[in-house]
């Protein structure tokens, strides 16, 4: 099993490096692309589907039997099982704007474990990567959170989306605002968990991701030390949950702020 998993590491490593150069094709000449409104405030375009195809693509030639959860195409699969969660832009609103803040996400799952997260920023060359038990890296290089334990200290980041209540999401800001923190709206869940991770920022929340936004960051964060919420309780697989990370330092002063645990 070990070799099973290193062997999809590997492959989802260079596969997300394609599908991002693929993406960053797409990014030079955004103005072309026919944008299409799923949601409010929620976007897509071809190249969210070409870039997930490619990755589908690519993994279902290595491994026939994995199940896929992925974005546009979506796809049913059971907590036990072995599947792959795909975000194939996750910042899709940046990218169709020509801002440069946006990724590639892919995690594994098997029996109910985040084996392995991958997220690849292709504007920064950056590959932040971890397999379950053995830590997580960007470019090769080990990562880790911040020490960070003073809110007066931290930079928290976080992203808004209107699938939850204006209210929630003031009092929440309020209070982080009133404990003096530093803050920052990113637009790529996935990327800004990722950032955590490297210890760029000290923590990141929104009150609703889907999975394809959270998991891959989530197997990262907490392979580089960082405390993460329980996004996979309840319906999260399914429907989405409210996400934090951060460094275990400000965890308990987070969860106070944001009610998210």
């Amino acid at each position: 099993m070990t070799e099973n998993i290193e062997y999809r590491y590997l492959a989802a490593c260079a596969i997300a490096r394609e599908a991002g150069k693929l993406a960053l094709s797409y990014f030079q000449d955004v103005s072309q692309l026919t944008v299409e409104v799923k949601g409010v405030q929620d976007l897509a375009s071809i190249a969210d589907r070409e870039v997930e195809e490619s990755i589908v693509t690519r993994l279902a030639e290595s491994f026939p039997s994995d199940g896929f959860l992925a974005e546009e195409r979506g796809g049913a699969v059971s907590p036990g099982s072995a599947f792959w969660v795909i975000d194939p832009i996750d910042g899709t609103s940046n990218f169709v704007r020509g801002i440069p803040f946006f990724c590639v996400a892919i995690a594994y799952m098997l029996a109910g474990e985040i084996e392995i997260g991958i997220i690849y920023d292709p504007v920064a060359d950056e590959l932040f990567a971890a397999r379950r038990g053995l830590g997580a890296t960007r470019n090769g290089k080990k990562i880790q959170v911040t020490d960070c334990n003073d809110l007066t200290k931290a930079m928290v980041t976080f992203d808004f989306n209107y699938r939850t209540t204006i209210e929630r999401f003031l009092a929440s800001t309020q209070q982080l605002l009133s404990a003096q923190c530093d803050t920052r709206r990113l637009g790529s869940g996935a990327l800004g968990i990722a950032h955590v991770a490297d210890g760029r920022s000290d923590a990141y929340w929104n009150f609703h991701h889907y999975p394809w936004d959270a998991i891959a960051g989530f197997a990262i964060a907490r392979e580089a030390g960082g405390w993460t919420s329980n996004f996979l309780a309840g319906e999260g697989l399914t429907k989405g949950n409210e996400v934090l990370v951060c460094t275990p330092g400000i965890k308990d002063v987070m969860i106070a702020a944001t009610g998210i645990s």
